[in-house]
């Protein structure tokens, strides 16, 4: 079951032990004469507190680990985890979301690529969101709407396996903002969610600021995104392909990833939750985690990424 939405007031983060703290109660409802009736409210618990699930706090902590970095990227991608030798989604025995264990990868590959139907499908999905908060009476978080056409242009570091990337607009030919950068994975948590149709990585990198090269572009690739904001979180949808701009529609790269807009206020919560201060930062990896979950149940079942 999704989290509901939560006012600041109304949660506590600070914890005396330094793990992630809970939910306590939300003001209590009026009581009913009926232990049952339909106003009578229940307390989550004995204690009075919902316990953050499992999957949340654990990728509380992982992210927890990264944060502070500066120029960090934390992002999700979804798609499915492939066992290698049979080319079929993995079958882990697991009944519900599972942390891959990192030796078991060896054997398994992520493919985030969807067929361009499930693109279409999220994309219909997203755009209807985007109508129903542009509405005049809608009383939640209107969501923010970008269209980008961009080209990458990758270039050699000598005596490095890394490559800088150079992103400008194709309309313009211009760098579009912090468009140049060496890009350095760093972690990945990668989840297995046999229920829902995908499963989904999530990975920190740095994107390390750089200048741009004087030698010649060694790749090339070009990016039709379609960007959208909510909750702080950026939900972009790419489709991605080579320099060949007349390539089949349907043999382009298709994905979907999440993206915390601005790393630096997770950075902040983090920081006041360490001190044991009053914090946004599980409520904010709530969001995430329940926007991963909730598009991956929203996909197409009878198709999977090839």
């Amino acid at each position: 079951m999704e989290t509901k939405k939560r006012s600041a007031d109304k949660v506590d983060l600070a914890s005396s032990n330094g793990r992630i703290a809970e939910e306590p109660p939300a003001k209590k409802a009026h009581h009913s004469s009926s232990a049952y009736g339909s106003n009578h409210y229940r307390e989550p618990s004995i204690f009075g507190i919902k316990p953050v699930d499992d999957m949340t706090k654990y990728v509380a902590e992982f992210i927890g680990k990264y944060c502070h970095l500066e120029n960090v990227e934390i992002e999700a991608k979804l798609g499915i985890f492939v066992d290698k030798q049979t080319g079929q989604r993995i079958d882990m025995d697991a009944y519900t979301e599972t942390v891959i264990p990192s030796g078991h990868m060896r054997q398994y590959r992520f493919e985030s690529n969807m067929p361009l139907e499930q693109h279409r499908h999220y994309n219909k999905i997203l755009n209807d969101m985007v109508n129903k908060t542009q509405a005049r009476d809608y009383r939640g978080e209107r969501i923010k709407y970008k269209h980008t056409m961009e080209t990458d242009r990758f270039y050699i570091i000598p005596n490095s396996k890394s490559k800088i990337r150079v992103s400008t607009e194709q309309s313009t030919n211009q760098i579009v903002p912090n468009g140049i950068v060496e890009k350095e994975r760093v972690a990945d948590l990668n989840i297995h969610a046999p229920n829902q149709p995908l499963d989904y990585r999530i990975s920190i990198n740095i994107e390390h600021p750089r200048t741009k090269p004087e030698s010649p572009p060694v790749f090339e690739r070009n990016k039709d995104r379609i960007s959208y904001q909510h909750g702080g979180i950026h939900f972009d949808l790419t489709q991605v392909k080579g320099a060949n701009v007349d390539q089949d529609p349907t043999d382009l790269r298709h994905e979907l990833e999440l993206e915390f807009a601005d790393a630096t206020l997770l950075q902040q919560e983090k920081s006041k939750y360490d001190r044991k201060e009053s914090s946004q930062y599980t409520p904010m990896i709530e969001v995430f985690m329940n926007n991963i979950r909730i598009l991956s149940r929203s996909a197409l079942k009878t198709i999977h990424p090839k």
